[in-house]
């Protein structure tokens, strides 16, 4: 039985701001406020201003409102400043994932440790990423490189690495890899924070950015960019077919007399040409799938799901992680077929669409739509009907996509006069070989209820498949449908590509 998951909601307005920052482009169920740590002895500690955890990702913000200090030497304001804001967000980050990492890391949604955290945090795969967030700096720093470079600079952080004197906060505004014996910090100032956060859009295309980043400069590659928005802006331009941006010199074996710096005005360049044109277009079409998912994160963390309330939290977890899982560019593919397919299905009929992932091989998505006749059935029971007709395409959908393993079957009200809306979301993993029932119950689902009929195979021609198979075929042997053509003129069937549910999880 689900049970409210209580949140906090930060104690300072900068730590407000960064749950709140994160809540909407992360969404609620993963977003984590001041989860707190057990001490063995004294006070409990916070574990950091924020967690959010994602799967096999973790990352940790620590945010010091730390206000510049009043001193007429900039050298002594900076020192001041970087020791209480940027050393003082190491101490804790490192901290916390050192204790992450430790024996028995238990961690609790409050502060007097009575409320363990009810996801799943670690496993053996957890990759954990700390950020620094280093607020009012920004000001001081633009009037700063004005004195000295002239008017025009953004104020954002100056990032230089392998020289010791900026990790000890001799260069003001200057920052690097504060200790490459440990774990890399990411530090942002509040600027930069807000625009990657928001430019990138999704946790997924924030994990691989600081990914990216960090395999840069802990290769010894990237030796200085003048500020995030600038990194940024060359990542996003270095785009990949799967939609995330790249550093491609991050992977790539320099001489070791060569190394990149990214200059001064690259976001500039960038925010006036047409590829961010297209991409603040992406960013808009992706908010349709964003706004799917956010009323079911809303709904598992307040146990409102209706008859999904009986469902376990993990399979409700996982099933919108992977929804929540896709980048940007996939997001913006994702929500735009579904609603361009829910404004042209017609009152009364049920119809379905199927997209793939573009940044996940292998996963599928079918926009199931079941209209709802009042005079047939109560809402409840139209709920109950849509859901065992979403189970039934969970069934038939192996057999339908070859090169499939992860399906996730979103069943929608079809638009009609009433003006209702609601949707559900169910999610299958097949692994391995499906057995003979199973294939003969897909193949009835076909026949008496027309799941999926109509959509070409890409395993089989309809009514050929044989449930005995036991073996892969190659192209030139008889196709086993019993034709007497070889198979790659026949039904090309690879061999059994059948499995079993992973998880399915309802909301």
């Amino acid at each position: 039985m689900l049970e409210p998951i209580i949140q906090n909601e930060g104690t300072t307005a900068r730590e407000r701001h960064l749950a709140r920052l994160a809540s909407d482009q992360f969404f609620g169920l993963w977003s984590y406020p001041g989860l707190t740590r057990p001490a063995k002895k004294g006070v409990n500690k916070e574990l950091s201003d924020l967690t959010v955890i994602f799967g096999d990702d973790i990352i940790l913000f620590s945010d010091k409102d730390i206000a510049w200090p009043p001193h007429p030497d900039i050298q002594v304001a900076w020192s001041r400043w970087y020791r209480e804001s940027i050393l003082a967000s190491a101490t804790q980050l490192w901290g916390a994932a050192k204790y992450l990492r430790g024996p028995n890391p238990d961690i609790y949604l409050d502060a007097s440790c009575q409320l363990p955290f009810p996801l799943p945090a670690l496993s053996s795969r957890t990759r954990i990423h700390l950020v620094a967030v280093a607020a009012n700096s920004t000001v001081p720093a633009r009037d700063y490189f004005s004195k000295i470079g002239g008017p025009g600079s953004s104020g954002t952080l100056v990032h230089a690495f392998g020289l010791p004197d900026i990790v000890d906060g001799k260069r003001p505004f200057v920052v690097g890899d504060l200790d490459v014996k440990k774990p890399y910090i990411h530090i942002l100032d509040e600027e930069c924070l807000d625009r990657v956060l928001s430019e990138l859009g999704t946790i997924g295309d924030f994990v691989h950015y600081l990914t990216e980043k960090e395999a840069a400069v802990r290769s010894g590659q990237l030796r200085m960019y003048d500020g995030e928005e600038d990194l940024l802006a060359f990542y996003l331009q270095e785009a990949l077919p799967n939609g995330y941006g790249c550093l491609p010199f991050a992977h790539q074996k320099l001489s070791p007399h060569d190394w990149i710096r990214i200059p001064e005005g690259e976001w500039r360049a960038y925010e006036s040409s047409p590829a961010y044109s297209v991409r603040t277009r992406m960013r808009q079409l992706a908010r349709e799938w964003h706004d799917l998912i956010d009323p079911f994160s809303t709904a598992v963390l307040a146990a409102d799901t209706g008859e999904a309330n009986d469902t376990p939290l993990d399979m409700h977890e996982v099933t919108l992680r992977i929804a929540a899982s896709e980048n940007l560019a996939s997001r913006s593919r994702l929500g735009t077929a579904f609603s361009e397919k829910y404004r042209r299905v017609p009152p009364g009929a049920r119809s379905s669409r199927a997209v793939s992932s573009s940044c996940h091989p292998g996963r599928v998505y079918l926009f199931v739509f079941v209209p709802w006749i009042p005079h047939q059935a109560t809402y409840e029971e139209y709920r109950s009907y849509r859901l065992s007709v979403m189970r039934a395409y969970a069934i038939v959908a192996p057999l339908k996509f070859e090169d499939a393993t992860e399906f996730v079957i979103l069943g929608a009200q079809t638009h009609d006069a009433t003006g209702g809306r609601s949707e559900t979301m169910i999610y299958a993993r097949y692994d391995g070989p499906l057995d003979a029932e199973h294939i003969a119950e897909a193949h009835e689902l076909m026949e008496s209820e027309g799941i999926l009929a109509d959509m070409l195979t890409q395993m089989t021609r309809k009514g050929r498949l044989q449930p005995e198979l036991s073996r892969r075929y190659s192209r030139n042997e008889p196709c086993p449908c019993g034709s007497l053509k070889k198979n790659k003129r026949c039904c090309n069937i690879a061999g059994p590509r059948y499995g079993k549910v992973y998880a399915a999880g309802i909301t």
